[in-house]
């Protein structure tokens, strides 16, 4: 069971609005995670041969 489904199920028991906040909160923090990953492939300019990106900021 994901976490989601936990939060989901402990709104149907509650009916508490605070309990849904938490879910909604779970769904967007996923969906945040998901579109970061797809854009934080490294291409093979950048990797360091062992799957790791190195990033310099100036």
């Amino acid at each position: 069971m994901g976490m989601e489904e936990i939060y989901w199920n402990r709104f149907l028991e509650t009916g508490k609005i605070v309990d849904y906040l938490y879910y909604k909160g779970m769904e967007i923090c996923k969906n945040v995670i998901d579109s970061h990953e797809s854009e934080d492939s490294c291409e093979s300019d950048y990797g360091d041969r062992h799957g790791t990106c190195l990033y310099i900021y100036r």
